[in-house]
């Protein structure tokens, strides 16, 4: 395995039965109330003020039920990881063959003022450098709002359907709901426990591709790169006659 911060060399042989490289990602975010340490003037508390981001958010739902304007970042992040990753899915592994898996997330804390973004892939290793250039120029590109409307929609149907599962069927989903209201630090209120697909559904692409350019696109400036690498066991050298 190779990296580490600053361009630090740091190693160690990994045997195994074949030849492989892993490529990891990652670099700070936002938390799952849209906060962050490293950003002057939280996200989530501007969402409450008359300034803020200055981000247009959904006036209503359809059914003309208020918005939840406190969870608009994290809502839009959930929607676009989706689309980051079948992007990635798409253009890195089906269209060019770079790599031969890749997967992207975003993972909020909920106690910090933060998160980490993650980008973990496994390219053929004769293309390991040409691989990671591939995925910064199309994660630069996605999450500088370079997506279209079908990509939302196909990320957004399969996400609204195991909400909507989730709702009807599932007591974690509710408990979890439950412990978010319960912490100070949560800006949620009963009323975004609500129609939580429906809050989804009145996303738009141009509201989703203006948070991505907020809060992920300028923290890849903090992007750290992991290479771990793996081959089998060296022959022997044989013993001289």
């Amino acid at each position: 395995a190779e990296g580490g911060a600053a361009g630090a060399d740091r190693s160690v042989r990994v045997e195994d039965d074949v030849e492989r490289t892993y490529v990891l990602m990652g670099y700070p975010s936002v938390n799952r109330w849209g906060q962050d340490a490293e950003v002057e003037g939280d996200a989530g508390e501007a969402l409450g003020g008359p300034d803020g981001w200055a981000l247009d958010v959904p006036a209503a739902l359809a059914d003309g039920s208020p918005y939840c304007r406190p969870m608009h970042i994290s809502r839009c992040l959930s929607l676009a990881c989706d689309v980051v990753s079948n992007r990635l899915f798409e253009e890195i592994r089906e269209k060019r063959g770079l790599v031969y898996s890749i997967s992207f997330a975003w993972r909020p804390y909920k106690i910090m003022k933060g998160g980490y973004v993650t980008c973990v892939f496994m390219p053929k290793p004769d293309q390991v450098e040409e691989s990671i250039a591939a995925v910064r120029v199309a994660l630069g590109e996605v999450l500088g709002g370079a997506f279209s409307e079908e990509e939302l929609r196909a990320a957004r149907s399969p996400l609204v359907t195991k909400c909507r599962e989730m709702v009807d069927q599932s007591n974690t989903f509710w408990l979890q709901l439950m412990e978010d209201v319960g912490n100070d630090l949560s800006p949620k209120d009963p009323d975004c426990m609500r129609q939580v697909p429906d809050h989804f559904e009145a996303l738009t692409r141009d509201q989703v591709a203006a948070v991505l350019r907020r809060t992920l696109l300028p923290a890849m400036r903090r992007l750290s790169i992991s290479i771990g690498r793996a081959e089998p066991r060296p022959a022997a050298a044989a013993e001289p006659a």
